[in-house]
């Protein structure tokens, strides 16, 4: 299985990142060992989200939720693009990791031809991202619009924007002064905004040419169509499991109860289903995956799925039962 995602555009329409195109995910064939070909994209991009800019860490986190941070600490030596837990890093002038005075380790963009650009793709369904920049000055903008020029003055090395669209890419970009300097960069945090106390809403991950559900059996790893009943079954009743992928929440194996899956047939009859598994899809810790059984009663043909966990309904995506 191979999986790609899709450039984000600005308000323009032009790429963010058009002479980068490289495959993401890397890790998500090595963990299922499916033939098939699926393509995830994100949401589509709106004009401007308005996001709110934050220059203080703790303001940033209180507004968050689900966050997930890259330290950079343990990153092993790489050529090329640097992918860390799903997300793509690149930069025109080549990327690195240095160590600080302290001993901490910073990832680098190289400055090439007095210009600096880092971009940084991000999961599906992130709506807050932050990191700590130790580079000025320096710009820093989302894909949804809003940008910051960190100063020398500045007494914060941190900024976050969190949005309620979601948020594709962060770009770290600067044609001045000369000489330009590189990007130092550490603690990039991305998760999904805190609305009160009202959970964080699942996104179904989906493909990218049809917007079919990104649905595996979860047994042979293969995908559409599925069969109510099969041989390749680990349980005594002979049905199927179907797993489902998710951005925009954490879940554990606790998490089960809180978790059921919705099953719309042709007359929109709609079944709600108990999930038999949750759980983090190994390496990559902003994907979370449930997985729920077939019941009889299903008809052949298309069905809409989604997932509600704690009471948050996500999108809805067909699958095809033969």
């Amino acid at each position: 299985m191979r999986a790609y995602f899709a450039w984000p555009k600005d308000a323009r329409g032009v790429d963010y990142a058009p002479e980068l195109k490289p495959p993401m995910l890397s890790s998500i064939p090595k963990l299922l060992g499916s033939t098939a070909v699926i393509v995830m994209v994100c949401c589509a991009l709106p004009g401007r989200a308005d996001a709110t800019v934050f220059r203080d860490r703790a303001a940033f986190n209180a507004t968050s939720q689900n966050l997930h941070t890259i330290d950079f600490e343990s990153v092993p030596k790489f050529e090329g693009a640097l992918e860390i837990d799903g997300l793509l890093f690149n930069s025109m002038g080549g990327i690195g990791i240095d160590t600080d005075q302290s001993g901490n380790k910073l990832f680098r963009a190289q400055t090439v031809g007095e210009i600096t650009r880092l971009f940084i793709q991000l999961p599906p369904g992130t709506t807050a991202v932050g990191c700590d920049q130790f580079s000025t000055p320096m710009i820093i903008s989302i894909s949804t619009g809003e940008s910051v020029t960190m100063n020398p003055s500045d007494t914060s090395t941190f900024v976050g924007f969190v949005s309620d669209q979601p948020i594709e890419s962060l770009l770290i970009l600067l044609d001045f002064p000369e000489p330009t300097p590189s990007a130092l960069v550490d603690n990039l945090s991305f998760g999904q905004r805190r609305a009160g106390n009202e959970p964080p809403v699942p996104q179904l991950l989906v493909t990218n040419n049809t917007g079919r559900a990104l649905g595996l059996d979860s047994v042979t790893t293969q995908s559409e169509p599925f069969h109510i009943l099969t041989s390749h079954n680990f349980s005594a009743d002979g049905h199927t499991r179907i797993t489902l992928f998710l951005a925009g929440v954490g879940l554990e194996p606790g998490d089960q109860p809180f978790a059921t899956v919705l099953v719309e047939d042709a007359q929109q009859h709609v079944i709600e289903l108990p999930c038999e598994a949750t759980a983090r899809v190994k390496n990559l810790s902003w994907i979370s995956q449930v997985t729920f059984r077939l019941p009889d009663s299903l008809a052949a043909g298309d069905v809409n799925v989604s997932v509600k966990i704690r009471g948050a309904v996500s999108n809805k995506a067909p699958l095809k039962i033969e």
